[in-house]
């Protein structure tokens, strides 16, 4: 990270002017108080009329915090603006009430003249702007915070869309970055108790704007979503010309169909729109739940439709990655919904959110999952809404205080966008119709004999990798022991039961590494004999499995009964010791 120290002297007084003028909007929008408290003292004396002054639109002394945190960034920026439309999707950073008001910012970004457009071009496809188009349309199509767009015609006769950054783009960026880096340094100990740190957050949307401002990155993007979508006729996402992509200049083809954010849905016959949801619908749950790469916007301005129903995607420079791993949870999520495990539920939900069991109070969360269960006791799989599962537990791990991966939330705001735009396009369609397919399979990859069979394998040979492992341990041990480099401390209260305890579990740590050993020779005979439990191999090997599983039930019930019997000698400790001192 960037410290103050290693921005250069000529640049921090370059950006000082920007600093204040990030600060004085602040200030004007009714933040004065935290930009005084933050550090600024010369601001303490602010005038109120000073304060909320505006352009006579809304009344900003008597307009929520929301509000004017929005107008604040539309004033300071592209920036700003920028920040604001990310943070929308972030709920695990700001509140519900916040990312809402932060999705209406719109920036009113003037026309880049087309000269400068064309310099632009010249300069990144170095000099081979003729060659490359016949045509270039001088009229933007569109004028964004961070791009410009043109339509043109390829050197082939292809009708294409060219997505330029603004020329003085990555320089703003840099500068407010380093002015919100600024203000983050000076909040940092005063923010300390909030649970983030103001630094952190800076460099993480330094990082995703710089993203952002790399076209390459979002055209890798859409590149992998054809082909991952080549085979489906009713979903598809632009061509990327890859002679006039740099990461400046993003050359994609132009999409021949209605943008649905400006197609009145009257317009479409029922069974397109039915079409165009299952085809979307599909499209956004195989990216998440199969794919683990997906469109992370996929709201009606970036959904083309065609006559057919079809759907193409654009702007894909927004997208989420979701391992196999954190799938799987989701898999849990579903089947423990399903079944009304509430414990399932809830280690699964834990193990999203990356909880340690210490950290949290679990009978308090068990009681607030089991709440969230009983909504969905006696749907079958096939009913429950994933989107309003995953943000329901999301909303759970938020109350406490856990903050979930950010790719996760933007798959909840993914699946949660394609299902607004269902229901808008016909409130009737069953959208989880096109999750169904990919949660069984979820489901089946969990809980189906294969991959039980399957984990169940991986564990044995992880307890055979520990028993290989256990003599060389052992020895280290003894060899610290030997030379006098190990330490040893005692706390003497409680010698005899903590004797006990050590003395069990060294008996139940022995019982447990024969049993595994027990397994793998078993295993190890069976593959050997194929399967076949009428041969002498096979019929040792099937012994073994049996007596495993006899001498397992037994170290579990002892382990049981000596945990209940630890319960009771520390409540009778504890009501002795209560005895003694009344």
């Amino acid at each position: 990270m960037q410290n103050a120290m290693e921005i250069p002297i000529a640049r921090r007084l370059k950006n000082a002017q920007r600093y204040r003028e990030v600060i004085g909007v602040l200030a004007r929008y009714g933040f004065a108080s935290f930009v005084a408290k933050s550090g600024f003292a010369a601001l303490r004396k602010a005038n109120s009329d000073w304060l909320y002054s505006s352009d006579g639109t809304i009344d900003l002394s008597s307009a929520p915090v929301e509000v004017r945190l929005r107008k604040a960034m539309e004033e300071l920026g592209p920036t700003f603006i920028k920040i604001g439309q990310i943070l929308s999707t972030r709920r695990d950073l700001i509140p519900d009430a916040l990312a809402d008001e932060f999705a209406q910012l719109q920036a009113d970004c003037p026309k880049i003249p087309f000269d400068r457009v064309r310099a632009a071009l010249d300069e990144q496809l170095k000099g081979r702007t003729d060659e490359l188009f016949r045509w270039i349309d001088p009229e933007p199509l569109a004028a964004a915070s961070m791009a410009q767009v043109h339509s043109a015609v390829w050197k082939d006769g292809s009708e294409v869309v060219i997505k330029m950054l603004r020329p003085d783009a990555a320089d703003q960026i840099e500068a407010d970055m380093e002015a919100l880096g600024f203000i983050a340094r000076l909040t940092e100990e005063r923010l300390a108790k909030s649970g983030f740190s103001p630094t952190e957050i800076v460099e993480e949307f330094r990082a995703e704007l710089r993203r952002e401002t790399n076209l390459t990155i979002e055209a890798r993007s859409t590149d992998r979503m054809r082909r991952s979508f080549a085979e489906d006729p009713g979903i598809g996402f632009p061509r990327v010309y890859w002679e006039a992509t740099t990461p400046g200049v993003l050359t994609i083809e132009r999409v021949q169909g209605k943008l649905l954010a400006r197609t009145p849905y009257s317009s479409l016959a029922p069974e397109i729109r039915k079409s165009i949801i299952a085809n979307g619908a599909r499209a956004v749950f195989r990216q998440t739940l199969e794919l683990g790469f997906f469109h992370a916007d996929p709201h009606p301005g970036n959904i083309f439709v065609h006559d057919d129903g079809r759907v193409t995607f654009i702007d894909c420079g927004m997208v989420g990655r979701i391992g196999a791993d954190a799938r799987q949870r989701i898999a849990e999520l579903v089947f423990g919904v399903a079944t009304g495990d509430s414990r399932m539920v809830m280690r699964a939900a834990m193990r999203m959110g990356n909880v340690e069991p210490d950290s949290i109070d679990e009978r308090a969360l068990l009681d607030d999952v089991q709440e969230v269960v009983d909504q969905f006791v006696g749907k079958p799989i096939a009913e429950i809404d994933v989107a309003a599962v995953l943000d329901k537990f999301y909303q759970i791990l938020r109350d406490y205080k856990v903050r979930c991966p950010a790719d996760m939330v933007l798959l909840i705001k993914a699946m949660g966008t394609i299902e607004g735009v269902a229901r808008d396009l016909d409130p009737d369609y069953e959208i989880i119709e096109a999750a169904k397919p990919f949660i069984f399979k979820l489901v089946n990859d969990r809980y189906s004999p294969k991959a039980l069979t399957k984990r169940l394998t991986n564990t044995l040979f992880s307890y055979a990798e520990l028993i290989d492992a256990l003599p060389k341990q052992i020895t280290g041990i003894l060899r610290k022991f030997r030379l006098g480099e190990a330490k040893v401390n005692f706390h003497f209260e409680g010698v005899e039961r903590f004797r006990m305890s050590v003395e069990h579990t060294a008996t139940t740590v022995a019982y447990a590494l024969l049993i595994s050993a027990l397994l793998v020779a078993s295993a190890v005979l069976l593959h050997a004999a194929h399967g076949e439990t009428t041969t002498m191999v096979g019929t040792v090997g099937l012994v073994g499995f049996l007596l495993a599983g006899f001498l397992s039930v037994g170290l579990i019930w002892d382990i049981w009964r000596t945990r209940r019997g630890v319960a009771r000698a520390v409540r009778d400790e504890e009501r002795d010791e209560r005895r003694r001192q009344l």
